[in-house]
C-alpha cells in the first residue's frame, strides 16, 4: 500500500510538471511554426510590388509622314525623296532651277516664288527644314516652310528674309501676315525652321542649325482658315540667289504648348 501511494504521488507530480512546461513553451512554439525566420521577414516590405508587375516605360516618336535627306546622286529635279515619295509642284517640274548636287537640294537660276511639296494631305503636322540662302536682300528673297498647302493660293508659311522671322497665311490668293519679329539671318549659313499646326493653333521657331534648338516656340498664333493640306518648302528668289536644302521632314504633330 505504501509503494502504491508513492507511485500515485510521483505520477501526479510528473503530470503537473508536464502541464507547466507545455504552458510556458506553447506560444514560442506556435510563433516558430507560423512566422518565417527573421532574415526572411527583413526582405518583405509592406506594399512592395513584384518587378514583373511594374509597367515598362516606352518612348513614343511621332509618325513620320515625309522625309528627305537628299543623299542621292546628282541630278536635275529633286525626284524621289529618301523615303520613297516623289517631290511635287515646281521641285519635279522646273528642271532648269531644281537640282540635286553634293547631297543637297538646290534651287538656282530662278526668279520668283517656287514650291517644293512632299507627303500626304494632313491636318495636324509639324514640318522641319534645314537650309541656307546665298544672300538675302530688301525683302526680295526668303526661305520658308509651309503646312496645309493646297496650291499656290492657299497655305501657311514660316519664313526668314534676312531681317525678320515671319508667319503668313494665303487664302484664295490673299496673303495676310500673322506674326513678324526681328531675326537676323546671314547668307550661306544653315538655319532650321519648324512650323507646327494643331487645329487652329500655329507654333513656329527658327535657329542657326549649328546651335541648340530653342526650348520654347517663338511664334504662337491662331487661325482657322485652312484645315488640311500638304507640307513642304516655299522660297522667293532672284536670279543670282542659290538656295541649298540639307534636310526636310514632316511628322504628325505632338503638342508642346
Amino acid at each position: 500500500m505504501k509503494n502504491a501511494r508513492w507511485l500515485l504521488i510521483t505520477l501526479c507530480f510528473l503530470f503537473a510538471m508536464s502541464g507547466l512546461v507545455s504552458g510556458v513553451l506553447a506560444q514560442p512554439l506556435q510563433r516558430a511554426l507560423v512566422l518565417p525566420p527573421d532574415h526572411l521577414m527583413a526582405t518583405i516590405s509592406v506594399g512592395a510590388t513584384p518587378a514583373t508587375m511594374l509597367p515598362t516605360p516606352t518612348a513614343t516618336t511621332p509618325p513620320i509622314l515625309a522625309q528627305d535627306t537628299f543623299q542621292r546622286r546628282d541630278q536635275a529635279l529633286w525626284g524621289r525623296a529618301s523615303d520613297g515619295q516623289s517631290w511635287e509642284s515646281d521641285a519635279n517640274v522646273q528642271a532648269q532651277s531644281f537640282f540635286i548636287a553634293r547631297s543637297q537640294g538646290v534651287i538656282m537660276h530662278a526668279k520668283g516664288t517656287f514650291n517644293a511639296i512632299l507627303g500626304p494631305i494632313s491636318s495636324n503636322v509639324e514640318v522641319t527644314a534645314t537650309g541656307s540662302v546665298s544672300h538675302f536682300g530688301a525683302g526680295q528673297v526668303n526661305f520658308g516652310v509651309v503646312v496645309r498647302w493646297t496650291d499656290s493660293k492657299n497655305w501657311y508659311k514660316a519664313l526668314i528674309n534676312g531681317t525678320q522671322f515671319v508667319v503668313l497665311k494665303r487664302v484664295k490668293g490673299v496673303t495676310t501676315q500673322l506674326s513678324a519679329q526681328p531675326f537676323t539671318a546671314q547668307g550661306n549659313t544653315l538655319y532650321t525652321l519648324r512650323l507646327q499646326a494643331i487645329g487652329g493653333v500655329f507654333l513656329a521657331k527658327v535657329w542657326p542649325s549649328a546651335m541648340m534648338e530653342p526650348v520654347g516656340w517663338m511664334v504662337n498664333v491662331t487661325d482657322t482658315s485652312l484645315t488640311t493640306g500638304q507640307g513642304g518648302v516655299r522660297v522667293l528668289v532672284q536670279n543670282d540667289v542659290i538656295v541649298h536644302l540639307a534636310a526636310f521632314s514632316e511628322s504628325l504633330a505632338r503638342s508642346q504648348v
